[in-house]
């Protein structure tokens, strides 16, 4: 594992659970602040920009059901731009962040994670956990690490990589 400091900006506040329960312990991914913003349909404001030290790593989580990249391409060229010696990883959830459960885990549907009626429902009952409770949930239903953001992204996003390894502390088994 680096040394270097995260900053994880992720689409919706299901991917914020995600990324906080792999961090609890045994770290499975870089430890780092995890922040709920959408770097698909907004840019990331100059001041947020200037927020992040130089050599640390910004970890852009995003889906792909949408085929519109126009301010996830801006949010790249301004870190890179803007950002002095930091780091962008990109991480394209494919679809989004259902289909990652169901690839990740034993479940045939993602709503069987949390044993809800819809997608909004399960959504809604992830946000409501605790942390190490999503984190038992997801070994329960036998999550796999390796499957998670593995899938390669639509051709609309082909302009960023599958940086998800780079991440990685274990293999997460």
């Amino acid at each position: 594992m680096e040394n270097r400091k995260c900053f994880y900006l992720v689409e919706g506040e299901c991917e914020e659970k995600l990324l906080k329960a792999l961090k609890g312990q045994p770290a499975l991914i870089n430890p780092g602040s995890v922040k709920k913003f959408n770097v698909i349909q907004n840019e990331i404001p100059a001041s947020k920009l200037m927020s992040f030290d130089p050599g640390s790593r910004v970890v852009l989580v995003f889906d792909t059901d949408k085929e519109v990249t126009e301010h996830l391409k801006k949010n790249i060229e301004m870190l890179n731009k803007v950002c002095s010696k930091v780091e962008v990883l990109t991480i394209a959830q494919v679809l989004n962040f259902e289909d990652e459960m169901v690839r990740s885990t034993d479940v045939s549907k993602a709503q069987d994670l949390t044993k809800s009626e819809t997608v909004s429902d399960m959504k809604r009952a992830v946000n409501r956990m605790k942390d190490a409770e999503f984190r038992q949930a997801l070994k329960r239903h036998k999550f796999d690490l390796s499957k998670l953001w593995k899938m390669k992204p639509p051709k609309a996003f082909s302009f960023v990589k599958q940086q998800a390894e780079e991440i990685r502390v274990s293999d997460g088994r």
